[in-house]
């Protein structure tokens, strides 16, 4: 029987290009798919660092001391405050220092710094905590202190923002929890978008899987190449997921950091892992997913 020559070309080229197209449709499916991932945990990671830079501004206390505090009385202070456990540093501010803060500070208004006469500020501590949480629960031990000073109700002079930490605390911590969620919720997403792209492709090659069968391959001897072209795909898919989340943090991320006065927002070591876990998850996803599309088709 003669072979039909230009059939058989036709429909080599064809199935070429059909699956040709798959191949770049799983490609640009699983770049969509870690872009996604990956510009969803940059948001997250930095909107935790935000939610950290946060707790920085609101973990710390200032505790004002009475006029004639003495020297003994600032050590013995100095000392009880370093004890606590809650307590990251404590740093004293004398009269003199903190007259040449107030100056710094209002240096651009003349009018203000022309009122003061003398030196009416008083010493004081700069506490800080290892974590905003304790701010009250310090605060409450340093209130019994004779070294405090007393405003004209006799209550005891700390300055300690109780509800901004409180707000502060809740919003971080929503942060974290609804990050966490949103991001295994998107690679749920990607891995099945990748999947079932994987799947169609396998599909349109059913027949090449069968032949293969049938002339005794094993199964792993089928499924080695489809799943070294998963890999590959999966690869190239993640390079372009690099690229557009390293766009991302360059032209976006960096300039909203220094908008708001954060540095570093996005380090450059977080870029790189990301980075890194963008192509071991493409490599995994491309393997995986080929491996569990063949296996309805090498089943015998």
């Amino acid at each position: 029987m003669a072979v039909n020559w230009k059939y058989f070309l036709r429909e080599s080229s064809s199935s070429m290009r059909r699956n040709m197209a798959l191949t770049v449709a799983a490609i640009m499916v699983t770049s969509l798919s870690l872009i996604i991932l990956g510009i969803v945990s940059m948001l997250v990671h930095t909107g935790n660092g935000i939610a950290a830079d946060m707790k920085q501004r609101v973990d710390e206390i200032r505790v004002f001391l009475k006029e004639d505090v003495t020297s003994e009385e600032v050590a013995s202070m100095t000392t009880f405050i370093q004890k606590m456990d809650e307590v990251k540093s404590v740093k004293y501010i004398s009269k003199d220092e903190a007259l040449e803060e107030y100056k710094e500070m209002f240096k651009d208004q003349q009018d203000m710094l022309r009122e003061i006469e003398g030196n009416p500020l008083p010493a004081s501590f700069r506490v800080r905590m290892t974590d905003p949480k304790y701010n009250n629960t310090v605060a409450k031990r340093l209130e019994t202190r004779t070294e405090v000073s007393k405003d004209a109700a006799g209550k005891p002079e700390i300055k300690n923002e109780k509800d901004v930490v409180g707000k502060v605390l809740r919003v971080t911590g929503l942060v974290q929890k609804i990050g966490f969620v949103v991001v295994i919720a998107f690679g749920i997403v990607a891995i099945s978008l990748v999947s079932i792209t994987i799947r169609m492709a396998i599909y349109s090659r059913r027949k090449e899987i069968g032949i293969m069968k049938l002339v005794g391959a094993t199964n792993w001897f089928i499924r080695w190449p489809f799943m070294m072209e998963g890999v590959i795909e999966g690869f190239l898919g993640a390079l372009v997921a690099i690229l557009v989340t390293v766009l991302l943090h360059s032209f976006l991320i960096e300039k909203f950091g220094s908008a708001v006065g954060i540095e570093d927002l996005v380090t450059g070591g977080y870029t790189a892992l990301l980075a890194f876990l963008l192509v071991f998850f493409g490599i995994i996803i491309g393997a995986v997913g080929s491996a569990f599309a063949l296996r309805r088709y090498i089943e015998v």
